[in-house]
Order: C-alpha cells, then structure tokens, then sequence
C-alpha cells in the first residue's frame, strides 16, 4: 500500500519571514510584539509611501527570515502569500534564503487565500493570521495557526503549532 504524501503549503510573513522586526526597524516607533493584527495604524499610509519612493521590493528582499530553511521537516507544495508585491520578489526573496523554491502564489493584501489552495491541491496549509485560517478551515483546507503575539488570544486547540516540526503527518 502506498502513502500519500501530504502537500503543504506555506504562508511567508509570521511564518518564514520576520516581517514585524523588519517593519520595526524602519518604523522604530511601531512594536514589533505587538499582540494586535492591526500594529500600525499608519502601515497604508507607509506602504504607499514607499511604492512612491520605489522601495517596498528593496524592504521585503532585506526582511530577516523567522527560521532556518533547513529546520523544515517537510517539502513544502507552495507558499501563498497575501504581500503587496510581485510575486517574482518573494521568488528572490526564498532564493536569497535558501527555502525551497516552489510556486509562489500571491493573493494580495486582505484576499482570500482560499482558491490558491484548492487549485494547488493543498493538503494543509500554515498561517499566522487568525482569519485566514478560519476561513481556509471553513472552507475543508486543514490549516494550522502558527503562533504569534497577535494570534495567541485564540484557542484553536490541536491546530495551534509553533514549530513547522510540531505537524505530525506524512510527507
């Protein structure tokens, strides 16, 4: 008999990405452990500013990665990510830092990531965000939430992880 191997898909800020200690870094005054989803609220504001200033790719090459590739006990399927740039950024953005280099679906900011994971097939997903995994859930895409501060307010059980190790399945 022969197993399937579970395919996984990968979110990239909060989960590969430290994305609030590179915001923080250029924002000093925003706290990167802050427990709200909503951490900065002149983050628009920021973002277009820097689409003016054409540096928003530069930001998100330089954003410091939250793990070590190699500690991925698993070959991811895809990544799917919500951020505001080409997806062809975050490509060179994995590259750079040496994760698996798998298709890189870019939904856009506050966009569903719900059909990117059913045309891939996914199996299981990881997010950081609370309302992508209750949506993808709801939606019969077993999604675990990875923890972070603005997460940890939510009891979501057994589908809480904060290791990419802590997922017991076959791959």
């Amino acid at each position: 008999m022969k197993i399937k191997k579970s395919k996984i898909g990968l979110d990239i800020d909060g989960v590969l990405a430290n994305f609030r200690i590179a915001w923080s870094t250029k924002y000093p005054n925003v706290d990167p452990k802050s427990t709200s989803w909503n951490f900065d609220n002149q983050i628009k504001e920021r973002f277009e500013s820097m689409i003016v200033e054409d540096t928003l790719d530069e930001f998100y090459l330089d954003i410091p990665p939250l793990l070590n590739p190699k500690d991925i006990p698993f070959d991811p399927c895809c990544y799917i990510t919500a951020r505001p740039i080409d997806s062809k950024i975050t490509e060179l953005w994995l590259s750079a830092n040496g994760f698996p280099q798998k298709p890189v679906v870019t939904v856009g900011v506050n966009k569903s990531k719900v059909q990117a994971a059913k045309e891939h097939n996914i199996d299981i997903f990881i997010d950081d965000n609370y309302n992508n995994f209750k949506e993808l859930n709801d939606n019969g895409i077993c999604c675990y939430l990875y923890t972070a501060p603005w997460n940890e307010r939510y009891d979501v059980g057994q589908m809480r992880i904060n290791s990419l190790k802590d997922i017991s399945i076959v791959w």
